[in-house]
């Protein structure tokens, strides 16, 4: 060895470790953030996720519209699961509150007097449908 050559001091050498080493680590998390990113699909636009309001969606219970509402303790439940009138059941099952809930819904849309939606509904689903106290509507007169 030359003693005029200046020998590299030991701090600096660990210092460049240290710089490598994080440079290193930097490259490493921006490359697996790029990965993860990219595994991960994007979430759906919002319409998409949003099914339409006339589909039944297994698990989620159908809203009476307000007008739907007023006359929805006139019916049982059929559901299956609980006792309860229409207004009252917070069941989701397809077949029973679900189908329903909509089915007054439409009626109601439709602007349909409480003896149509009473007939409708009792057409559909039988006098079962109709809660203790409400009468079987009657079959109107036919008009000359």
């Amino acid at each position: 060895m030359d003693p005029a050559t200046p020998q590299p001091s030991s701090s600096s050498g660990s210092a460049s470790k240290i710089t490598a080493l994080v440079v290193v680590t930097a490259l490493a998390a921006v490359a697996g953030y790029f990965l993860v990113k990219r595994a991960i699909p994007p979430p759906a636009p919002p319409s998409a996720a949003k099914p339409a309001s006339d589909v039944l969606v297994p698990g989620s219970p159908v809203l009476l519209s307000s007008k739907a509402a007023i006359v929805a303790d006139r019916y049982n439940c059929l559901c299956g699961e609980c006792a309860d009138t229409l207004g009252k059941c917070t069941c989701a099952r397809d077949q029973g509150s679900n189908d329903m809930k909509a089915t007054l819904n439409r009626l109601a849309a439709e602007k349909k007097t409480v003896p149509e939606i009473d007939a409708a509904m009792v057409q559909k689903y039988g006098t079962k449908v109709l809660a203790p106290g409400v009468t079987a509507p009657t079959a109107a007169p036919a008009s000359k």
